[in-house]
């Protein structure tokens, strides 16, 4: 009760705020309309799946929460290029919040007019490898241990192959350690030198994936490749003997209750490493999903087993092991009121992310639109977790 009273109080306190300034001087004929700060209120209900709550009911403040999203409504340094936020505690959706009020670029590239669907781009490639789990709980692939080019045949003669090529299997595709020649990071998703523009770009996307040189031996060392994941999306395809747009749909989107989507296609095939477009709410799903050992409400999704391997850190980035990679997830830590929380996260270009912190019971989805060099520079994801969303919940 204390907390409503509280909540009444800023209510109040803001409308005699503007009152004021609306009865102040009149010599500015154009004064400067100041945002108005944020209140919050729970989620509603919709019917897809997600039990909502109240923080009030739970007896959590919010007020960081409210800090946060007047930070961001206000442009603050370090808060941009933020479009939404879904948190979901003990498995229920307890805040949501849409923050941009227009589309932008990355929807043109879908034809996406729905402004509630958001490009996810990498976080795509968590999604799909759930779906290759799928398809090992169905049999349809052996195991990761299978090599790659059992399933491209068709695509030989092969360019630069050598005996460590031909050892490729689709764990080191999984886990970014193919041995190729290839790095796409230092050179902007948008530009198209980057070496992911080019794979796109190519005549026979997978021909360039497969036609790579090699670097290093298989399962040595990390090379991050959007270019893997789509080949890891063509296999799906190839076991599975249907489109991946249906698959998916049978297999993962119906089973979420995930009814509203889009993609973008490669080579006639959704492509697997960036293509798709959810709401944020059914973002938050896949996290969800996973901090449930694959069930959702009750049912199983995918296996125990396949979850337990995708978030196995299998790549260590840093010297002291707190950030890695698992089957296209990433690893990592962040700290709140002095203690720190391990999570599993899946991160797409320009702020896309799935954070489930299994210590919290704790699922962050948030898309971005830090798309242009020098924009993911203008917000601060780990302050975000760490000074406005996990002190709530720890």
């Amino acid at each position: 009760m204390g907390i409503f009273i509280k909540r009444i109080a800023i209510f109040l306190s803001t409308v005699l705020l503007v009152a004021l300034m609306a009865c102040s001087s009149s010599s500015d004929s154009s004064p400067e309309q100041p945002v108005e700060p944020y209140l919050y209120t729970p989620p509603f209900a919709k019917n897809d799946g997600w039990q909502v709550n109240d923080l009030d009911q739970l007896n959590i403040d919010p007020s960081r929460i409210e800090t946060l999203i007047d930070n961001i409504n206000n442009q603050r340094a370090g808060f941009l290029h933020i479009d939404s936020l879904v948190i979901v505690y003990n498995g229920e959706l307890v805040f949501e919040q849409q923050l941009r009020d227009s589309l932008d670029k990355a929807d043109a590239w879908a034809g996406n007019t729905d402004i509630d669907l958001h490009v996810i781009n990498s976080v795509t490639k968590s999604v799909n490898s759930t779906l290759l789990g799928i398809a090992i709980d169905q049999q349809l692939i052996s195991g990761v241990d299978e090599n790659i080019h059992d399933y491209f045949q068709h695509k030989l003669p092969i360019a630069n192959w050598t005996a460590d090529k031909q050892n490729i299997t689709i764990e080191n595709w999984l886990n970014m350690r193919s041995g190729y020649e290839w790095d796409e990071w230092n050179v902007n998703y948008l530009n198209s030198a980057n070496l992911n523009a080019q794979m796109n770009n190519a005549s026979d996307p997978i021909q360039f994936l497969l036609d790579r040189p090699m670097a290093t031996t298989p399962g040595s060392t990390f090379a991050y490749s959007t270019g893997i994941s789509f080949g890891l999306g063509r296999i799906i395809q190839l076991a599975s003997g249907q489109s991946l747009d249906s698959y998916l749909v049978e297999n993962l989107l119906t089973p979420l209750n995930i009814t509203k989507y889009d993609y973008w296609s490669l080579d006639n095939q959704i492509h697997t490493g960036s293509a798709l477009y959810f709401t944020t709410r059914d973002m938050a799903k896949f996290g969800q999903l996973f901090l449930d050992g694959g069930v959702w409400n009750g049912a199983r999704v995918v296996s125990e087993e396949w979850v337990n391997a995708s978030i196995q850190q299998r790549v260590d980035l840093n010297s002291d092991g707190t950030v890695g990679y698992g089957y296209q997830w990433w690893m990592g830590q962040f700290t709140a009121n002095g203690q720190a929380y391990n999570t599993y996260y899946a991160d797409g270009f320009g702020g896309q992310y799935i954070f489930v912190f299994p210590d919290l019971n704790l699922v962050i989805a948030m898309t971005g639109s830090a798309y242009d060099d020098g924009q993911p520079e203008e917000r601060s994801i780990r302050n975000i977790l760490e000074q406005s969303i996990l002190p709530v919940f720890n």
